[in-house]
Order: structure tokens, then sequence, then C-alpha cells
């Protein structure tokens, strides 16, 4: 029978233990207040700026993955016209209700001192119309009190996810686009 000598032992139950602090710190991660997440989109010609906003989201933390879920039905550009097309004729709310991002939750930089930010990209995966797309994300993870607040960023393709280019007298929307959110996670 071999023997591990007692400071390897050590060593590997330190280690254990290391990976281990990180997880349990970050077991699952919820969402608290109200985040605010915007989906931006240019008019062709470049005269027609477009937001969408919402404060509805979910987040659900596995300890391995993040996946952040907004309800297409919440996001609203002001025009309430607008906001019937898009998702009956566009994003088919009925079909698609959500806009889904999933990250790696290893792959995000978590501050562990108050006050402490850190700036990263992170590779994740976009859903939207049913359709997967991979995209970065560049985020500011800060450290707070009760949690962390993300700001954070990506741009996507709407017609990589078989979205028809809404056109409306001449006027269509960019198939190149921007989300943007800021969100408070705290330990759940």
């Amino acid at each position: 029978m071999t023997r591990l000598p007692f400071r390897n032992l050590f060593l590997a139950a330190s280690a254990v233990v290391a990976l281990a602090i990180p997880l349990i710190a970050h077991a699952a991660m919820k969402v608290e207040g109200k985040p605010k997440i915007s989906f931006f989109a240019v008019g062709n010609p470049g005269f027609l700026d477009i937001e969408g906003v919402s404060s509805t989201l979910t987040v659900v933390d596995d300890g391995t993955k993040l996946v952040f879920t907004v309800p297409m039905a919440s996001v609203k550009t002001g025009i309430d016209t607008r906001d019937e097309h898009m998702n009956d004729k566009y994003v088919v709310q009925g079909k698609f209700p959500d806009a889904i991002l999933t990250l790696t939750k290893a792959d995000v930089q978590w501050p562990t001192e108050v006050g402490k930010a850190t700036d990263g990209k992170v590779k994740g995966t976009f859903n939207i119309h049913g359709q997967d797309q991979a995209v970065e994300v560049e985020y500011n993870n800060r450290k707070s009190k009760t949690g962390w607040r993300v700001s954070a960023k990506f741009n996507y393709d709407t017609s990589a996810s078989g979205i028809e280019i809404p056109s409306y007298l001449g006027v269509s929307v960019e198939a190149k686009q921007r989300a943007e959110v800021t969100i408070d996670l705290i330990d759940g």
C-alpha cells in the first residue's frame, strides 16, 4: 500500500477547500431590487433609434451556469403600437416568450472586497426567437455590502435568430443590435 506523505495530503485537501470556497460563497445567486434591461436598435436610414426597456429579469444559478431570462412581453419602447408589432409579428412573443443569456459562472470574476470591481469579457449564449447565438459579454462587476452590482452589454444579430427585419414606410431596423443590463445580484 502506498502512503501519501502528510504534506501531499495536506496540499491536496487545501486545494479541494480552495476550489470549494468560491462555489459555497456563490452557491445560488438571485436578483435584488429592480434591474434595468435595454435592447437597442438603430433605424436605417439612421435617424431612428429604438430602446426597448424592461425591469423584469430572473436568474437561475445551478452553481455552474448563470441563466438570465427576460420575458419579451415586459420590454416596452414607449409606443404601444410598436410594442404590439414587435411582439406579435417579429419577436413572436406567443411562441418565443423569453430572451435568455447563459454564461459559465466560473468565467466571471467575482470581487470579494466591498467597493472593488472587476472588468472583463466572457463568452455566452444568447437565445432569442428560439435560436442560440454565441455572444461576447463585456461586464463590470462591483462588490457591494450585500452582493454585486453588475453592468454588462453585448451585441447580437436578430437575423441570426430568424427574426424578420421590421420595415415601415421605407425605414427598417438594423439586424445588428445591442443589449445592456444593470443588475444587483445577491447570494440566494
